[in-house]
């Protein structure tokens, strides 16, 4: 166990994705609650950027790629000389157990994964094909000592004013008396591509057994070309265009609708933070199903039978939207 109490400096490093970052940040909520004077930096990578830009939580934060420039980071930060290193990282990876030994913490703690981690703490990880990542994470937080609610291991976001603001403005005179669908078609990976063939048939049955309902169709830029084929052979009056397009603007979208289907975890990550329901559509792998389902109180997880998530049925999904909508 860890006397947190007497930390002073803190850095939190967490090598991951958008989505990874997003649950990472439950940690860094908890820890600066439990110890408002501990000051946390955070090494992450670039990706992350806009996700962390209004975070208040974060002392100094710190953006790299894993190439060459990641070695001169680290002797710079090795000057600052933490008291404690919390490696959040979950998959066994020489680039994270090299940045615990060239920055030389007073204390470091880690996922155990071999005979050779040399951690002041090395925790073994629990399973993932058992435990959701927000499990994994609350649990190497509860083995140095701190204590929380569960209710406080959730994602965390936190939105600029203007960006929000911008979103609301666009659709807060469409909310006053219809409901918004937001559909996120972008995805970290081929296999987690919905055809377009099937959102186009999904949307037209929602708009013919639902009149009270607008449909938003979130997308990164280079997914714009998808919207616009989906788009061409619906009635125009349900759509809400995305008019913002920075990651602050979609993560605001995603924030002011009313459910959120996403094949995209991120996407979904995003939607949990504010408590949004969801219909997540997922690959066949067990171990991803368990890891990274949604987190709102209200949601519906779908499997496909195969590799990608073509295999997923539009019926399906419409049978979720009328299950999670009663």
């Amino acid at each position: 166990m860890l006397d947190l109490s007497k930390t002073k400096n803190v850095l939190i490093v967490r090598l991951g994705k958008i989505g990874d970052m997003i649950l990472a940040s439950s940690a860094i909520e908890i820890i600066k609650n439990n110890y408002p004077l501990i000051k946390i930096s955070l090494l992450t990578l670039n990706k992350n950027k806009e996700l962390l830009k209004y975070n208040p939580k974060i002392s100094y934060k710190y953006f790299t790629n894993k190439n060459i420039l990641l070695y001169f980071k680290l002797f710079f930060l090795r000057l600052n000389k933490y008291d404690l290193l919390i490696d959040l990282n979950d998959e066994q990876s020489k680039t994270s157990k090299f940045i615990r030994e060239i920055l030389n913490p007073k204390k470091s703690v880690a996922f155990h994964f071999n005979i050779y981690d040399k951690e002041d703490i090395s925790i073994e990880r629990p399973s993932k094909e058992t435990t959701h990542i927000i499990e994994r994470i609350a649990y190497l937080l509860n083995n140095i000592g701190i204590e929380f609610d569960k209710k406080d291991i959730l994602p965390k976001i936190y939105l600029g004013e203007i960006e929000l603001n911008n979103v609301k403005d666009q659709i807060t005179g469409f909310k006053k008396d219809k409901k918004i669908l937001a559909v996120n078609l972008s995805a970290g990976a081929p296999i987690r591509y919905w055809p377009n063939k099937k959102w186009f048939e999904l949307i037209k049955l929602i708009n013919k057994e639902y009149s009270n309902w607008k449909v938003i169709l979130l997308s990164d830029k280079k997914d714009t070309h998808l919207k616009e084929e989906i788009t061409k052979g619906l009635d125009q009056d349900i759509l809400i265009p995305q008019i913002f397009n920075s990651f602050q603007h979609f993560a605001s979208y995603l924030s002011q609708a009313d459910l959120v289907i996403s094949p995209d975890t991120s996407a979904v990550h995003i939607a949990s933070a504010f408590n949004i329901p969801i219909i997540a559509l997922y690959p066949n792998y067990q171990w991803n199903f368990v890891s990274w389902q949604p987190l709102s109180e209200k949601f519906i997880s779908i499997k496909s039978e195969e590799e990608n998530i073509d295999a997923i049925k539009v019926e399906e999904v419409f049978s979720a939207f009328n299950k999670i909508t009663e």
